[in-house]
């Protein structure tokens, strides 16, 4: 099995539907669907982009992520959360860092880990 380089990064198509949890480092972009929870270590560099047509259904864990689709659940983040005016967040978001941009919806708690556990 090839090992993927350091600038790596993973590529889930519009057409794709998961069904299931995915764990993940590096970087992740989805564009499609997930019916499930996706983690990524809160120690790891790992990114997921959840491009605009994206959904997700399920608990987030990922140290930088970058929302512009839909999520229906909590998001957990070490670093950073960035909402992009087409985001559309149902769930509490926890982070150290956030960005929300004109036009994201969030229907939920926001959470500061300055507050509480910065543990994923």
């Amino acid at each position: 099995m090839a090992k993927k380089g350091a600038g790596a990064a993973s590529l889930f198509e519009a057409d794709i539907e998961i069904v299931g949890d995915i764990s993940f480092a590096g970087e992740l972009y989805l564009q499609g669907r997930v019916n499930g929870n996706i983690m990524a270590s809160g120690e790891s560099g790992a990114s997921l982009f959840l491009q605009e047509h994206s959904e997700v259904n399920g608990e987030i864990r990922a140290p930088t992520l970058v929302v512009s689709g839909r999520v229906a659940g909590d998001i957990y983040s070490t670093r950073r959360v960035t909402l992009k005016s087409s985001a559309d967040v149902v769930g509490n978001i926890h982070y150290a860092e956030i960005l929300v941009e004109q036009g994201a919806s969030v229907n939920g708690m926001l959470v500061s880990l300055g507050q509480t556990e910065q543990k994923l």
